[in-house]
């Protein structure tokens, strides 16, 4: 345990609690019930983004019940599309239970283990998270441990904690019995209990031992009883993952300056004596959580035999994740034989047999953090850095084939798991029933040139789809001598580029009348545009000031869903620069054919790792090799002038994020989500659908898509120039 200098110049062990307690009760929250008054029914805490963990009774108590005190009722029926409100500081969020064990209960009785479940929040919302045992506990810790929560009190709610320790368990089902230290009132259950020795939460506080001092909990490693459904839509696999996504990201920002858990670990001492620092074990948590999920718990079980060199024996439930994995490597002795194993352990989760294709270079990544990691440890020998080359070389051979890449699944975006999404039902709307963008060729909803289709944007049956298709034109004019007033054009751009107007306004519009007084031209457009399966993608044309007019926001599809979720969205520049350059023409079309001709590069040009920084200087823009795909971060204030940058420079196409960036918030979700969506679009053809594909999750609430919020794409077809983009607009 880490000391500092007290009164007097002694010094004085850090109090755990004190550093501990902050993070905790910052990611502890209150669950409401919908109806009027939002009446109190327990607690719960963040423990990914937008996941709160809490229990069943609390998130599927009826009206009347309240306190969260585990005392029976229920609705008796499945917790599916539940909805809930979750308080978060001043804010009332709405939340959707999207798994409960058990599903109900309808006796007067304590609820049956686990009683535990997962809401799903519907808002994108930047809040913090708990840290999550990657451990198996055989048995129960004796540390002493923490509970937080929110209880009534004088007709308002406060949060609440206390201290205890824990005297045993009950049953086979994870429940703990927590001592009598401190009292556990009403509405605490749900809340986290945090090992203060460890610095991580170990179970959710579920009730008072009715009759009896103390209370009970439930281990969190009963969340592995979630359902394995074998398909990257694995909910148990999608919490995990953006659990120790979001602390990799936070470690690795090194702009922020809020106290991290991996932070806390390093001043109590969490890691003492173990073979990897605080953030080494932050590190490559983040780096498994890239990798797709082991084949099954008996082949993740049969690695962790192997660098142990004895299977882990008593386990109470089965390690689904790799960092369970690692977690069962902490109990071996302490020293260099914990890291050879640790290191072992990377390696053979780094080219495990696969159920679906894995990300190269996140295997890449992790490959190399072994191997530094061993050259870098003192007492590790040449001949063991040696073993794990020729270990890692087996393996590869032995699986058959080194992975070359991420498969074309447009909603690679989603998630760590290239399947996350549209393995799930988005309600995307995306043409008929049965259809999804994936079955459309991959020139689709784009004004690519029919001549640079390829091979490997092959539709449906392996065959290029080589047609262009009819597309909407929106165009917005500004009136400079009329502020907030705006013209518009609606047109159809049919397969032979000749435009039809649809209709037009150059009365001026009011801003805020601009959806309403589009609705029905756009329908319009989109009728004579659309084909079964192929909702036309709408081009947005608007001067450089205009790039981030957020018109796939507006609720102007079915049902009132926005847009961008029904439909391709793409900005193109109605005052780009004139070609007078030859170069920077030249530039422009060598661009465009290479990006959808071979697969893109992503490449943040205003962000190094969550620091901000100006553009290269033009010269070096224009050197970029012609497959650099730029993307802009922290740009968001200065789009219009970057983009016109790029634009001069001879870039065609780039995305960039409309919401600004806190300087103080990680922004590594966004790097990982674009790096990964660019790379699985296979071109630039098929980034417009990309984009549609998660801002249709967006809509739905998938979490995994809410780092994609105000993504925009400019897509400038410079072999199909707007038309009458060379007319000016004359002052009536």
């Amino acid at each position: 345990m880490t000391a500092f200098g007290g009164p007097g110049g002694l010094d004085e062990p850090a109090d755990p609690a004190e550093i501990l307690t902050p993070l905790v009760s910052e990611a502890t929250v209150r669950v409401h019930g919908r109806e009027p008054g939002y009446p109190l029914r327990g607690s719960g805490f963040f423990v990914a983004p937008n996941w709160v963990l809490t229990c069943a009774h609390v998130a599927l108590a009826q009206s009347g019940e309240g306190g969260g005190n585990d005392g029976g009722g229920g609705d008796g029926g499945g917790p599916a599309g539940r909805k809930v409100s979750v308080g978060y500081g001043d804010r009332m969020l709405s939340g959707v239970v999207e798994w409960a064990e058990p599903a109900g209960h309808t006796g007067s009785g304590r609820w049956p283990s686990p009683d535990l479940a997962l809401i799903r929040l519907l808002d994108s919302v930047d809040h913090p998270c708990v840290w999550l045992t990657e451990r198996t506990a055989k048995g129960y810790t004796t540390n002493q441990v923490a509970y937080f929560g929110h209880i009534p009190m004088d007709g308002e709610v406060v949060a609440y904690n206390g201290r205890c320790s824990i005297s045993g368990q009950l049953g086979s089902g994870g429940l703990l019995k927590l001592g009598n230290e401190d009292e556990m009132p009403n509405g605490v259950s749900g809340g986290p209990v945090v090992d203060l020795v460890r610095g991580e939460v170990i179970g959710v506080l579920k009730a008072r031992r009715t009759g009896q001092d103390g209370g009970l909990a439930i281990g969190v490693q009963e969340l592995r009883r979630l359902p394995a459904t074998g398909t990257a839509a694995d909910l148990y696999h999608r919490v995990m993952t953006a659990h120790d996504l979001y602390h990799a990201d936070r470690y690795a920002f090194v702009g922020g300056q809020e106290v991290t858990w991996t932070d806390a670990h390093g001043e109590i001492g969490a890691a003492a004596g173990r073979a990897l620092t605080p953030g080494q074990r932050t590190a490559l948590l983040g780096m498994l959580a890239q990798l797709p999920p082991p084949a099954s718990a008996k082949s993740l079980q049969d690695i962790v035999g192997a660098v142990r060199g004895s299977p882990a024996q008593g386990l109470p439930t089965a390690p689904r994740a790799w960092r369970d994995g690692l977690g069962l490597l902490y109990d071996l002795r302490r020293g260099t034989s914990e890291l050879e194993a640790v290191l072992r352990f990377a390696v053979q989760a780094a080219t495990a047999d696969r159920t679906r294709a894995a990300d190269e270079a996140a295997e890449r990544v992790l490959w190399h953090w072994a191997q530094d990691t061993a050259a870098d440890a003192i007492g590790l020998t040449r001949l063991f850095r040696n073993t794990l080359v020729t270990e890692r070389k087996a393996r590869l051979r032995a699986r058959g084939t080194l992975v070359t890449g991420l498969t074309g699944d447009l909603g690679a975006g989603l998630g760590a798991d290239p399947d996350v999404g549209l393995g799930a039902d988005l309600g995307t709307g995306f043409g008929g029933p049965g259809t999804d963008l994936d079955d459309q060729g991959p020139d689709s909803g784009t004004t690519a040139d029919a001549a640079t289709a390829t091979a490997a944007d092959a539709g449906p049956g392996g065959r290029p789809d080589r047609r262009i298709r009819p597309e909407a034109l929106l165009e917005i004019i500004p009136r400079g001598w009329e502020p907030g007033r705006l013209d518009w054009r609606v047109c159809v751009v049919p397969e032979n580029g000749e435009v039809e107007c649809v209709e037009e306004d150059f009365r001026g519009t009011a801003l805020d009348d601009l959806p309403v007084r589009l609705r029905e031209p756009l329908d319009e457009a989109f009728r004579r545009c659309d084909q079964p399966g192929y909702p036309a993608p709408l081009q947005l044309a608007v001067p450089g000031a205009l790039v981030g007019f957020p018109v796939e926001t507006w609720p102007l599809g079915p049902g009132g869903r926005a847009l961008g979720a029904v439909r391709p969205v793409v900005v193109r520049r109605t005052d780009a620069p004139p070609d007078d350059d030859p170069a920077v023409t030249e530039a422009r079309h060598g661009r465009w054919h290479t990006l959808h001709q071979q697969r893109p590069r992503a490449d943040l040009f205003d962000c190094d790792d969550g620091t901000p920084g100006p553009l290269p200087a033009d010269d070096e823009l224009r050197d970029r090799a012609r497959d650099t795909l730029p993307a802009l971060c922290r740009s968001a204030a200065t789009a219009p002038e970057e983009l016109h940058r790029l634009v001069t420079s001879g870039y065609p196409v780039a995305v960039w994020r409309r919401e600004p960036v806190a300087p103080e918030t990680a922004c590594g979700d966004f790097h990982r989500g674009v790096n990964r969506t660019v790379r699985a679009a296979r071109t630039a053809a098929r980034l417009p659908r990309a984009l549609a594909v998660l801002r249709a999750a967006v809509d739905a609430g998938v979490p995994e898509a809410f780092w994609s919020v105000g993504i925009t794409l400019l897509y400038d077809d410079p072999t199909r120039p707007l038309p009458g983009t060379d007319e000016l607009l004359e002052t009536p």
